[in-house]
């Protein structure tokens, strides 16, 4: 049975977007990026959303990419004539939505999730010699365990509460 989505040939590698400027600066600033996904079907506007990024092409890709996710649907595209660096007159929340917190968030909670994988290798380390072949903590082992176990629960309530504070709730 032939799928019936093709991909066009003229997608051979190249980015859903082209002639965008050169203008990738270490420091990141606020763009302003309009999406139209399938809304514009039924006559609805597209999305402005605002948001920091360190190109025009980050910022493009990763409105991009919030919209889609948002709309479930990869049949969406940034409206270029309403795409800019800056931020846009208008009230945020009614004529623009603001990434900005939520990327934000993001990054602390990848941030995170580094920290979790670098507590579990921790644990392991300092837990391996403890064990035996079946995976069980060695009778005379345990009291060093029990105090590697100890550590870790210190060391990962700490991350717990830095998790709860990125909960997106505001």
């Amino acid at each position: 049975m032939r799928n019936a989505q093709s991909t066009p040939e003229r997608y051979g590698g190249e980015p859903l977007h082209a002639g965008l400027p050169r203008d990738y600066s270490q420091t990141e600033r606020p763009f302003t990026v309009t999406v139209a996904g399938p809304e514009r079907y039924d006559g609805g506007r597209p999305t402005t959303y605002v948001l920091d990024a360190c190109s025009t092409e980050k910022a493009w890709a990763r409105a991009l990419a919030w919209h889609m996710a948002a709309e479930e649907t990869p049949d969406c595209f940034v409206v270029e004539d309403g795409s800019f660096e800056g931020t846009p007159g208008g009230r945020a929340g009614v004529d623009w939505s603001d990434l900005r917190p939520e990327c934000q968030r993001q990054r602390a909670l990848d941030g995170l999730a580094d920290y979790a994988t670098e507590l579990v290798r921790a644990f392991d380390e300092a837990t391996r010699a403890h064990m035996g072949p079946d995976g069980e903590v060695r009778q005379e082992h345990r009291p060093a365990y029990e105090r590697a176990v100890s550590r870790v629960r210190f060391d990962g309530w700490t991350m717990v509460r830095a998790l709860s504070a990125l909960d997106g709730r505001g």
